[in-house]
């Protein structure tokens, strides 16, 4: 091999036990590789007329056996492998022209490892499992910290906890919660520093209307610093206003929240294709693979068990279909009403095509992506542009908003565009928040509410709560043994079957 061809080797793992190598040299480089040697037990002769007081102690262990002279040529044959480790450059030649003469291959320590059979990698083990890391020679500094780097991640790879760190409308209002949401910036930059930790295994965040979470399999250290507290930006938060769950409580969390039951619509369904849309985000950018999918497998497999036993006792309202029954109860007469809808996303769309068939017209506003109106509402739907949303206000005296936009995309500069003639309801289902709250001031006629509002609005609608989320957890409870074989497959080095 030389420098042009480093690249082009392989990593193997040679099977030595009982197999002769040999090691020429006795000082500290060649001690390093009889102790690599070692590990695989081979039968181990070192030739050199000294050897240091480590080499020595492995000889009166019985451990390898010493031959006290100068390198014969001879000395390679019948040997597995070869190792050229004395203080002198020309020996070390001496030594890989004769294993070359005796097809036996040899690794030199010095100048001459561009003209050796192989070259040895940096090496870290934990229990069974051995990584190795090479640069072909090149630059065996960089293979040694990237080793090293590898090695403490090892260390933490005995347990792999589910952990669960977020806050939602339980614990924050709207208000409260909007500057802790991760969208755009703050959402790439979290994932950076995450992905920075050790001791995290893997990830996912999940970043909805009403909550906003990071999922996490962490070992046990991890577990315990509270470093995912201070990315999160809840250091100075009260223990009230957030929760960290972790091993089964929080794959009991995962469970409730995929079934709906911790939604602000208890029983909602948008929030398993969510969920399903962050593990494959993360997995897309690397924080995620089979620890992850498997926790979110299971939970959603718990959460088909849990709608289906509280499904009587709930009316299964989607955000849209509660932001109309918001609008009936409050004197709409859809039929008769001009909507304007802001955003053409997976909520936008569901109002749209699903639950305004009756409606009177529709005014659907679109900021990028320009979306598809449906045959069956040819004539009842227009598309207005955000640019031109502001010429088309004052037609709506119904206004939804349900965008990923970073801030206000209907504030106060806004105002003299309402329709001063009839009452207008403007219903905002954004994350942060989309709809300026201040625009509910401007007169008895406008009304703002946001998630909040519908929530409180839905609770004194829904039957008690409390008999829902005790159902919840006892069906959750039922499959603790699904979280244990998970659990216990992490800590064992083997995922669950």
């Amino acid at each position: 091999m030389n420098k042009d061809q480093s690249h082009n080797g392989i990593h193997i793992n040679l099977f030595l036990k009982g197999r002769p190598c040999l090691v020429v040299g006795g000082g500290k480089v060649a001690f390093r590789k009889i102790l690599l040697l070692l590990d695989t037990g081979p039968e181990l002769t070192v030739v050199s007329p000294e050897i240091n007081d480590e080499v020595e102690e492995l000889v009166l262990t019985g451990q390898i056996k010493h031959i006290a002279r100068r390198f014969e040529d001879d000395d390679v044959i019948g040997n597995t492998i070869v190792y050229a480790a004395t203080n002198s450059r020309g020996v070390n030649r001496t030594v890989l022209e004769a294993a070359r003469k005796h097809h036996v291959l040899c690794c030199c320590v010095d100048g001459n490892w561009s003209k050796s059979d192989f070259t040895t990698p940096a090496i870290t083990r934990h229990d069974k499992l051995m990584v190795s890391v090479s640069s072909g020679g090149n630059n065996c500094r960089q293979s040694k910290m990237v080793k090293n780097s590898l090695s403490r991640h090892l260390r933490m790879m005995d347990a792999a906890h589910l952990v669960v760190v977020g806050t939602d409308h339980n614990h924050l209002n709207v208000e409260e919660r909007e500057p802790f949401h991760l969208t755009g910036p703050r959402f790439e930059r979290a994932g950076f520093m995450i992905m920075q930790l050790w001791g995290i295994h893997e990830f996912m965040m999940l970043n909805t209307c009403n909550r906003v979470e990071i999922i996490a399999a962490v070992s046990t250290e991890t577990m315990e610093n509270g470093i995912l507290r201070h990315i999160m930006g809840f250091t100075n938060l009260k223990e009230d206003k957030f929760y960290i769950k972790n091993g089964w409580e929080a794959f009991e969390h995962l469970c409730l929240v995929t079934g709906g039951m911790l939604s602000q619509t208890p029983g909602e369904n948008h929030i398993t294709s969510q969920i399903k849309d962050a593990l494959e985000l993360a997995k897309q950018r690397g924080w995620a693979g089979n620890m992850m999918q498997e926790w979110i497998s299971s939970s959603l497999y718990v959460s088909k068990s849990i709608k289906n036993e509280v499904a009587p006792l709930l009316h299964n309202y989607e955000i849209e279909d509660l932001a109309i029954k918001y609008l009936e109860a409050h004197g709409k007469n859809l039929t008769e009403s001009t909507v304007m809808m802001l955003g053409a996303g997976m909520i936008g769309k569901g109002f749209v095509i699903d639950s305004l068939p009756e409606v009177g017209k529709i005014i659907w506003c679109y900021h990028v992506n320009k979306p598809h109106v449906p045959e069956t509402l040819a004539g009842k739907v227009e598309l207005c542009s955000f640019n031109d949303m502001k010429n088309r206000i004052t037609d709506a005296d119904i206004i939804v908003s349900a965008t990923d936009a970073p801030g206000h995309i209907l504030h106060m500069a806004h105002a003299p565009f309402f329709n001063q003639e009839r009452p207008v309801i403007v219903i905002d289902l954004g994350m942060p928040r989309n709809i300026d709250p201040e625009l509910d001031d401007l007169s008895s006629d406008v009304t703002v509410v946001d998630l909040d509002g519908l929530k409180y609005w839905y609770r004194r609608e829904l039957t008690d709560m409390d008999e829902i989320l005790s159902r919840s957890k006892t069906i959750a409870k039922a499959n603790r043994d699904l979280y244990d074989k998970i659990a216990n497959s992490f800590k064992s080095g083997h995922t669950a079957e």
